[in-house]
């Protein structure tokens, strides 16, 4: 199998603690009985499908909340997993809106469950907390198939002190950008997006396009040109200030604002600001508009056909910039981590990779339930009766088991799964910035940065006097800190790979 048993060194002792008693009740004695209704597990339950019971599992996903049919759709899912794995199946979506208070309450409060999405942002924070199971020593006997799939470099991301917590989506796990233009105006101006992709290039342009058109040719949002950031490698900071280039082989931490592709952006944002060619309130803005002549998004090339040029109501063409990127932040944009007081964490594997693995059962969570949200076409391609299904694809399982559209031209899953082929590796994949001992001046610094980034990603203040005052007030908040630790840590994992 592709997937390499990893050595358990250096955990912390609280953490590998919490994994023990997490995944300790598979190997429970004395009589099985299945978990309660509710979804709390009872003593000794971890084998209870060994003898012919189906155990009961729950499972915490994020979308639209719960489906309208859930009450149809879900007797049929546990219908078809029942014999396959023996597992009976509760789902709960949490709206959107309700997520982040949902899910807090969840993790602090060890309210049972057994599998809940999550993400990088509390990846790592979750698992101080020893809320998930150590999977790391179940993968290769329980999820067979997926693990098969599974580029090891997916795998590799997710360690956590040579642990894993977490099984990723497998999607598109790679940053990959492209520039989004109206495809109007691309053919009026006979425009080369090929010589349009570096952000200095775009200024003769945007300005012809604001003299004709008395339009802003970026209109932004507070976030301005984020996507500056991509090549760098934020370590599991969560700090846009604080970087490893992604192809760096020295790898160097730096002070990204200084580093000459992002301050050059900076100070072609600024310049964009001055002559008027970015809307006035965008530091202020929290949603861009719908309609835009430029900008930058991530996805892939069909995405022009099925997403982007759909959602702007024109059509669009597309230029992709920069080389697609595989880091631990894009591989963990979407995980299911396993609870550390589920009874049945080898089930909950073994559901995660049928779900990801079977195209029937894959089909169930991605399109809804056959014949009332969906069906099969004669040529094998699913029909949407409803265009709105409340369970995000992106949030249980793999795009490259799912069956296309009857209305898509391009088969945009094996496009994708080409172009994740062709990713190139961060320096820093498999590397995790441990932060407690600079947690306080991490969260500082954070706070500093909140304080000027929309006005200097949308290009209100001048770089040449911003750059140098913010980085005096992190330095006076201990960035210097951060950085000699990151980088102690960088080349202690330089060093080892």
């Amino acid at each position: 199998m592709r997937f390499k048993k990893l050595l358990a060194a250096g955990i912390a002792a609280v953490m590998a603690v919490s994994a023990l008693a997490g995944c300790g009740g598979s190997s429970d004695s004395g009589d099985k009985q299945v978990s309660s209704d509710n979804g709390e597990n009872t003593e000794g339950s971890s084998d209870a499908a060994g003898s012919g019971e189906l155990v009961d599992l729950k499972w915490v996903l994020i979308g639209n909340g719960m489906p309208s049919n859930y009450d149809t759709w879900m007797p049929k899912v546990n219908e078809y997993i029942a014999d396959k794995v023996g597992v009976n199946l509760e789902v709960e979506v949490v709206s959107w809106a309700d997520w982040d208070s949902r899910r807090n309450v969840i993790i602090s409060t060890n309210e049972p469950y057994d599998i809940i999405f999550g993400h990088g942002g509390n990846y790592i924070s979750d698992i101080n907390l020893g809320a998930y199971c150590d999977i790391t020593d179940l993968i290769e006997e329980n999820m067979p198939e997926l693990n098969e799939m599974m580029p090891e470099e997916c795998w590799t991301a997710m360690r956590v002190n040579d642990r894993i917590y977490g099984v990723p989506t497998y999607k598109d796990i790679a940053i990959s950008n492209y520039a989004i233009w109206d495809k109007e105006l691309v053919e009026e101006y006979n425009l080369d997006l090929a010589a349009l992709t570096e952000v200095e290039s775009l200024t003769p342009v945007f300005e012809q396009l604001k003299a004709d058109k008395n339009d802003y040719p970026f209109y932004s949002k507070n976030d301005g040109i984020y996507f500056i950031f991509d090549p760098y490698d934020q370590l599991g900071a969560g700090m846009q200030v604080l970087g490893v280039r992604y192809d760096d082989q020295d790898a160097k931490v730096c002070f990204t604002l200084e580093q000459p592709d992002v301050y050059k952006a900076l100070e072609t944002v600024y310049d964009w600001n001055q002559k008027g060619l970015i809307n006035p309130d965008a530091a202020t803005l929290s949603e861009a508009r719908v309609y835009n002549m430029w900008r930058i998004g991530q996805g892939w090339e069909s995405a022009a056909y099925t997403s982007w040029g759909p959602q702007m109501g024109k059509d669009v063409a597309v230029q992709k910039v920069g080389d697609t990127i595989l880091s631990n932040d894009s591989v963990r944009g979407s995980i299911n981590m396993i609870s550390t007081n589920s009874k049945y964490p080898e089930k909950c594997l073994q559901l995660l990779n049928l779900v990801n693995t079977d195209t029937k059962l894959r089909d169930m969570f991605y399109y809804g339930e056959e014949g009332v949200n969906f069906e099969y076409t004669e040529d094998g391609k699913v029909h949407k009766l409803e265009q709105v299904w409340d369970i995000p694809g992106y949030t249980n399982g793999s795009y490259f088991t799912v069956t296309q559209e009857d209305k898509d031209e391009y088969n945009q899953f094996a496009e994708i799964k080409e172009l994740m082929d062709g990713a190139v590796n961060s320096v820093m994949l498999g590397f995790t910035f441990d932060t407690t001992e600079v947690y306080d001046q991490i969260a500082n610094c954070s706070e500093i940065w909140l304080r000027y980034k929309s006005e200097v990603m949308t290009g209100v203040q001048d770089p040449a006097v911003c750059v140098p005052k913010i980085k005096e007030d992190l330095m006076a908040a201990g960035f210097q800190d951060i950085l000699d630790e990151a980088q102690k840590q960088v080349d202690a994992f330089m060093a080892n790979k």
